[in-house]
């Protein structure tokens, strides 16, 4: 079978290509690939070697050339990537975790639900007056708010906020970013809103709550001494944790609503109750929107008989690996059922594992819940267009008219 280009956005205009995923899977499941713009890369296709490369970060590094498909342009690029924790390796990604992870436990996403039910409930009654509503937007308007409002930012800064974030998440897209300028260039406006809000925050303290606050005046004590953060490596926290929480959970509500309206049927057994959690976890295994991370490879090594070179590009696909028939039986059905349900949609393990995980599987399993109990028919009013990305599985704009049960 003839290479796909999977660094080309143009791609994931038609969808995932799981043909071809299944296919490396059955015959080249450490495969390389050639590059236009690039040097090449390896492409891990099957769940045990995704996870396995996914937890060994001294075999398949995030800070040596950062976790993006595409190249930087610099060495300056590069530094500015490895400000961001998702591109840096422990120790310092540890460190950098643990000062915010204090945000992401269990006890805060708990004290979140209200919000979360509320802001569902009054979402989801919006969509049923008979109008025509791009799901996409409610979708990222719920999820902005919850990250947003986790974050401390003030409410009156949501509107620039979102399309802010909105514009560094989608920028390979020619409507959100018509120039099609680099990521980098996408990234100045949140990084300079990150530092207004960094300023007001330690210049008056007793405004402000959430987690910007929090890494403001956040210590760690370890064997090296005491830890703070600088401004610039707190600006490094808002594009990972905006961008991830309004794409990935905004997309997954996106493409609930399109398998919906594809299989009508498809989710009668849950309808009027309660989303059950396996039902959260198997949508994210079926159509969940992280398609790869980039890794590189530390030293030279073989893998399923094929040597890697030190320095290699590894893209650990995801999307191919949550569908491996080895490890997940009739994987193309949506079963909630099935077990194991160990996908790897946050990540599968290891120190890069989803910080938001908890935060994105509470919105899901609330969302879907209020789109089951209160939506009796959903159809498309025109055509959607899929967005143009390489990373994130997603839609650009899903215009549907519902009714209520």
């Amino acid at each position: 079978m003839d290479k796909l280009d999977l660094v080309n956005p143009d791609l994931y205009l038609s969808g995932v290509p799981r043909d071809y995923f299944r296919w490396l899977r059955d015959n080249e499941p450490i495969s390389w690939h050639e590059e236009v713009d690039g040097p090449g890369y390896w492409v891990f296709s099957r769940f045990d070697d995704v996870v396995s490369a996914n937890r060994d970060w001294e075999l398949y590094s995030n800070s040596l050339k950062g976790s993006s498909i595409e190249e930087a342009r610099s060495e300056d690029e590069l530094v500015a990537r490895r400000r961001m924790f998702v591109n840096q390796d422990p120790p310092q990604h540890t460190r950098y975790r643990k000062l915010v992870s204090s945000a992401f436990t269990p006890g805060q996403i708990r004290r979140m639900v209200p919000l979360i039910e509320e802001t569902c409930s009054r979402l989801v009654d919006g969509l049923l007056d008979g109008e025509v509503h791009d799901f996409v937007s409610v979708a990222e308007e719920l999820s902005f708010q919850m990250v947003a409002t986790l974050f401390g930012v003030p409410e009156s800064d949501w509107p620039a906020l979102i399309e802010i974030t909105r514009v560094m998440a989608d920028f390979q897209d020619p409507e959100v970013n018509p120039g099609l300028a680099p990521r980098p260039e996408m990234q100045r406006d949140i990084a300079e809103y990150a530092l207004s809000l960094i300023t007001d925050v330690r210049a008056n303290p007793d405004r402000h709550l959430g987690v910007v606050a929090d890494l403001a005046n956040a210590e760690i004590v370890d064997d090296d001494g005491v830890h703070r953060l600088s401004d610039s490596e707190i600006v490094g926290f808002f594009p990972a944790v905006l961008v991830g929480g309004l794409s990935t959970t905004a997309h997954s509500m996106t493409e609930m609503i399109h398998s919906w309206v594809e299989e009508p049927t498809l989710f009668d057994p849950w309808r009027g109750q309660e989303c059950p959690s396996a039902f959260v976890e198997e949508f994210l295994r079926w159509r969940g929107p992280v398609m790869s991370f980039r890794r590189t490879a530390t030293r030279n090594h073989e893998r399923c008989g094929v040597h890697i070179a030190a320095g290699d590009k590894v893209l650990l696909s995801y999307a191919s690996a949550n569908h491996d028939e080895r490890h997940f039986p009739q994987a193309e059905l949506f079963d909630p059922s099935r077990d194991p349900l160990d996908h790897v949609a946050f990540g599968g393990g290891g120190p890069h594992f989803c910080i938001g995980a908890q935060l994105a599987r509470m919105d899901l399993k609330l969302v879907f819940g209020e789109l089951l109990r209160k939506i009796g028919t959903v159809e498309l009013a025109s055509d959607p267009q899929r967005l143009r990305a390489n990373q994130f599985a997603g839609w650009l704009h899903y215009p549907i008219r519902a009714t209520a049960v």
